[in-house]
């Protein structure tokens, strides 16, 4: 063997090994995910495993998400070990670490009593962005500080990839939209989040989704969010200008962030929106969003006003906060609305913010527009719907049987299944047990022996 290569090899074993300071790392007791890039230390062969296929798949869901290429170049070193109960520890800590072999990345993982605080997929992603952001930049001296990536983009991330499959929940966005709980665009952004995995950090989880779905949806999207989390470490902790240089489309006023904030989040509490409104439904929720509660003082005191009274609002001091809010309302209606009625709420929309901005120029004619259709839109409809059920009640002569073949399909008849072969069932028992999917906190627990707790 060559001489300088196996001196390097030596090197490298040295730098694994000290690179954990305090720890007795038993090479027997490690394993190397198929990629080479995660190293996973624990006494529990079957944990271990676990950890390196399921860092695997996570590393690929993100690389998917971001539509990014394999090019990792740090370790990713996870370490297991018992808690210390007289030391009270974060039970993860995530670390960027230069070595004599180069920068790695730990994860220290210490197991505890209650392994539920342990999300590991949530440092897993961490430490991959941490990657991405450092792979092609100088090391880093041993006391020079770093910086991860922000904390809505990592939890936007594991939300995406968690709700892949049943796709997002909207009565979450539904309450923010309804509830007039929209969080400014900016203080989302800069502010620390509700301790998330919490029903109150439920609402933090759910827009820092929405917030990467959105910027990813942008023109060029993917590559933006690629170079902002490259260039991130570089912007001094400012999130807004970092977002604002990144994505063109988004450098704009403060003002027109704040409105494509607000139509990202209407346009998630619509994703339920194939549950169309009928015709009558429709115009009662319009109805109700025509009657505006505006407040008139600083003690919160407020008085309900018709959109038509326009005169009566336009000069007190809550009515652009509160037009603003209608129009979110009216495109979220929008939405789910008959398609009869999307003109009739696009229109309202656009006088909602032509009185927002003081200007009632023409407002009373559009409005006497706008109700006139309204109402023989209504009446058509409900006399289609009478006529329909008149004629099936009274002139249909009989079933047509023109759909028969389409019920048959949509409803066909049960079939007994053919019983299984037991020798068939107990083999693949026996590969679902000896391959099963890595959980989110299958770690090991404080068993005498160290085994892992299913």
């Amino acid at each position: 063997m060559n001489p300088r290569l196996a001196r390097g090899c030596i090197i490298f074993l040295l730098a694994l090994l000290l690179a954990v300071p305090g720890r007795a790392v038993d090479l027997r007791n490690r394993s190397t995910s198929s990629s080479g890039q995660f190293i996973v230390y624990c006494d529990d062969r079957e944990v271990r495993s676990r950890i390196v296929s399921g860092a695997e798949e996570i590393k690929a869901d993100v690389l998917r998400v971001l539509h990014e290429t394999d090019h990792g170049k740090f370790p990713i070193v996870i370490t297991l070990e018992p808690a210390d109960p007289d030391k009270p520890l974060p039970p993860v800590i995530v670390q960027l670490i230069n070595t004599i072999a180069g920068p790695k990345i730990d994860i220290i993982v210490r197991v505890g009593d209650d392994p539920a605080k342990i999300f590991l997929q949530r440092h897993i992603i961490r430490a991959l962005l941490l990657d991405m952001a450092y792979r092609d930049r100088p090391a880093i001296k041993p006391s020079q500080p770093y910086t991860e990536s922000p904390w809505w983009l990592v939890e936007g991330l594991i939300q995406i990839l968690r709700r892949r499959d049943a796709g997002a929940d909207s009565d979450v966005f539904k309450s923010i939209v309804n509830t007039d709980k929209l969080p400014p665009f900016e203080k989302f952004l800069t502010q620390k989040p509700t301790h998330l995995g919490t029903v109150a950090g439920t609402v933090d989880s759910a827009c820092a989704m929405c917030l990467v779905e959105a910027l990813l949806g942008l023109p060029e999207g993917h590559e933006n969010l690629g170079r902002f989390i490259r260039t991130y470490p570089d912007a001094g902790g400012d999130v807004l200008s970092s977002i604002a240089s990144q994505f063109p489309t988004l450098n704009d006023a403060p003002q027109s962030l704040a409105k494509w904030w607000a139509l990202q989040l209407t346009r998630f509490a619509g994703n339920d929106r194939w549950q169309g409104l009928t015709v009558t439904e429709s115009d009662t929720e319009l109805s109700k969003l025509l009657t505006l509660d505006i407040v008139l003082d600083k003690n919160g005191r407020s008085q309900k006003f018709e959109f038509a009274d326009f005169d009566k609002y336009i000069k007190l001091p809550a009515t652009k906060l509160t037009l603003h809010t209608l129009q979110v309302k009216l495109a979220t209606l929008g939405t789910r609305a008959n398609p009869n009625y999307r003109p009739i709420l696009t229109e309202y929309e656009h006088l909602s913010s032509q009185l927002a901005a003081g200007k009632t120029k023409g407002v009373a004619e559009s409005i006497n527009a706008i109700e006139q259709y309204r109402s023989t839109v209504v009446q058509r409809l409900g006399q289609i719907t009478d006529y329909l059920n008149w004629y099936e009640a009274t002139q249909a002569p009989g079933r047509s049987r023109t759909f028969d073949e389409y019920l048959r399909r949509a409803d066909p008849p049960k079939l007994t299944p053919t019983p299984a072969d037991p020798r068939i069932v107990d083999y693949l028992d026996t590969l679902e047990h000896d391959f099963a999917p890595l959980l989110p906190n299958a770690l090991p627990g404080p068993t005498p022996n160290g085994a892992a707790s299913r």
